[in-house]
Formats: structure tokens, sequence, C-alpha cells
């Protein structure tokens, strides 16, 4: 060994701990369009943060399941921080012309970011509720199964994978969901129920600052989903066009991707309803 080289040593380095190599080649676009890898790259960061956000939101909700209110606070802030972190993407994609995005579009048919499951979990731990079926009003479904049933490859595609997955999630979420607990534990410390047990501590913050914080951080976290929201519907319109499709078909209740967006941002903004109509 010549003296300019040095013998490796044993031990954990950056690039094994973190999986460096195969990170990296975990990036195959289908096409030599130039701005496909930043598009790639952009989706696979978010789930990455997604990953990170339900990780974290498992850990707050099972810290207030056992009465430790403070460190669900904590949790529940940095969710809502991930969730920012992740919001920051758009910015990037928000430099792709309509014409950039399409040199690519067709390759990705019938693809769509309305796929992604994580996205379908956090919902679902933080509390939305299934709805009554429009053909069976004794049934319920997801949101997202109104539009499933009556839209193409993309969406029938994403309920034959996820589907059955998310809804066995849903099951065991019915009682330990953020929504469910935090209503929980307000009532408990008001000892009043429902949008009366928010009102009430809506007055009373003072003598019951951990529960406040704790409706604070819920409100947060509420306002960071939909910022999120808010920036995707803006980048399809920018991207794809206010009047464009999916990438394989829509709904007629839905004439463009962009309205879809809209449509769901209107009917999901609000994750705690009883928080948001007693405070």
């Amino acid at each position: 060994m010549s003296n300019t080289e040095t013998a490796p040593t044993s031990g954990v380095t950056y690039w094994d701990y973190i999986q460096l190599d195969q990170l990296l080649s975990l990036q195959s676009p289908r096409t030599t369009a130039h701005d496909e890898p930043l598009f790639i790259m952009v989706h696979q960061t978010f789930e990455l943060w997604f990953r990170l956000a339900i990780y974290e939101l498992r850990g707050a909700i099972a810290a207030l399941e056992s009465g430790n209110i403070q460190q669900g606070i904590v949790l529940l802030k940095r969710v809502g921080v991930i969730l920012r972190t992740a919001h920051a993407g758009f910015d990037p994609l928000m430099t792709m012309t309509q014409n950039g995005y399409a040199e690519f579009r067709d390759a990705l048919r019938p693809a769509s970011g309305f796929q992604s499951s994580q996205f379908r979990v956090m919902e679902i731990l933080l509390g939305i509720r299934q709805v009554p079926s429009a053909d069976d009003s004794a049934k319920e479904q997801f949101h997202w199964e109104v539009v499933a049933a009556q839209a193409g490859e993309t969406f029938v595609n994403f309920m034959a994978r996820y589907q059955q997955e998310l809804q066995a999630i849903y099951d065991q979420a019915r009682s330990n969901n953020l929504r469910t607990l935090m209503l929980r534990l307000t009532e408990e410390g008001t000892s009043k129920t429902g949008v009366d047990a928010y009102r009430y501590l809506g007055s009373h913050r003072s003598e019951l600052p951990e529960l406040a914080a704790l409706a604070d951080a819920g409100r947060d976290l509420q306002t960071a989903l939909l910022d999120f929201r808010l920036s995707h519907h803006k980048v399809t319109v920018f991207t794809i066009g206010d009047a464009a499709g999916t990438s394989d078909a829509h709904t007629p209740v839905h004439s463009s991707c962009a309205g879809y967006l809209l449509n769901v941002i209107k009917e999901q903004s609000t994750i705690f309803p009883e928080l948001e109509a007693g405070m």
C-alpha cells in the first residue's frame, strides 16, 4: 500500500447507513425529457416525507392513548413541520411548464398522484370518516371511492391495489384516530360532549392549558395538510392545465383533474369539525 492510500476501517459508513447507493438507483425515467427526473425525485421525496409523517403520527396517537398529552403535542407539531417541509417540494415543480410536462406525461399513463396510498393512510389516522354510498345509504365508503366507481384505469388500479389494505387500517383506527382521541380527551377534561367540549375549552384556555395546546396543534396540522392540498391544486393548474382530465379518464362530476382536486379541498379541508365548530 502506498503512503497516499488509506486502509478502510470497520464500522458504519454514512453511505451504508442511509443506503445511499440503493436510494440513488431508484430513479428510472421512461423518456429522455429533461424534466422527468425532476418529477420523479420530487414525488419520491414526497413519499419519504409521508412515511415519516405517518410514523410520527402513529407515535402521537400512541402517546395520547397512554395519557401523555405533552408528548402527543410535541409529535403532532413535528408532523406539521414535516408536511410543511414536504409542501416546499411543489416549488421545483412550479418551474416546470405545461410543455415540459407534456414531453413525458404520456409515458406515465395511467399513473397519477391520486394513487399515493400513504396520503390516504394519513387521512385515515387523522380521522376522516367514511360517507354513505350514493348507491346504498346503508353502506359506507371512502370519499375517493365515489370517483373510482365512475372513472378509468387510474382509479380502478388504485382500488385493486390498496382498497382492502386501507379498509383494514380504517377499521383498526375507528376508536384511536387523532380526531377521536382529541375529542375524547377534551370531553374528559371539560365534562362536556362534542362541540360543547371545545366551546368550553375555548373559553377556559387558561384553566386547561394542555388541552388548549393539543387543540392548537391539531388545528395547525389541519392547516398544514390544507396548504399541501392547495399547492397540489396550483401545480396541477400550471403544469397540466385547468381543464385537462386525469391521465386516463375523468368523471362527469369532475370535468378536470384540477376540478377534482378543488372539490376534495372543499370537502376534506376540515379534519376536526367539532373543534372548528366549537372554537
